[in-house]
């Protein structure tokens, strides 16, 4: 057999142990021996690459720990920088601009007197703090500047009226308490 110059000491070597044993006392060869030996040393075959689809690279490239960093910092970033930079002039959280507040949205005024049903808007969470006003009488409720909702508790109405006093929307006052909230912010919807 011809073999490659860095095999002749191995060849050697097995050669010159053979005759020393003599051939009954040589061992026999192990099954599957050779072929694991030209297994071994064949030459190794060359892979031809096939082209690669789009989706195959977009999936390397997604799999790959650059694009999970870069994702991260994007997110970190998208997430810090406006919690860094602070609300605008226009954000407002509720009831940090009490002043500002009745100006800018629909005032809430109750005319008359009912604990359980004003309570319960106030205390519904929909509405701002400082939108909430009290009058005496509907023609006090009406002279209030702005838009604004009148839930008259004498009448059992709501009543939206926009900026210049005119009437958008009059619904009753429901008899459950559970909706009456959303009554009225129906009506504020509404201007």
């Amino acid at each position: 057999m011809d073999l490659p110059p860095h095999l002749h000491s191995t060849r050697n070597l097995l050669m010159r142990s053979l005759p020393a044993h003599g051939q009954e006392q040589a061992p026999p060869m192990p099954a599957g021996l050779a072929d694991d030996l030209l297994a071994r040393f064949a030459p190794k075959s060359v892979v031809i690459a096939r082209p690669v689809s789009l989706f195959g690279k977009a999936r390397t490239f997604l799999a790959t720990p650059g694009f999970g960093l870069a994702a991260t910092a994007v997110v970190l970033l998208g997430i810090g920088v406006p919690m860094l930079s602070g609300p605008s002039r226009q954000e407002t959280f509720r009831g940090a601009n009490l002043a500002g507040a009745a100006s800018e949205g629909p005032g809430i005024c109750f005319v008359g007197r009912n604990a359980a049903l004003q309570s319960a808007i106030e205390k519904s969470g929909s509405f701002e703090i400082s939108a909430f006003r009290s009058a005496s009488n509907r023609e006090t409720a009406l002279a209030l500047s702005g838009s604004k909702v009148v839930v008259d508790f004498t009448t059992d109405t709501i009543t939206a009226y926009d900026a210049e006093g005119n009437e958008v929307h009059s619904a009753k006052i429901p008899d459950q308490e559970v909706r009456v909230a959303g009554a009225v912010a129906d009506a504020v919807s509404r201007l």
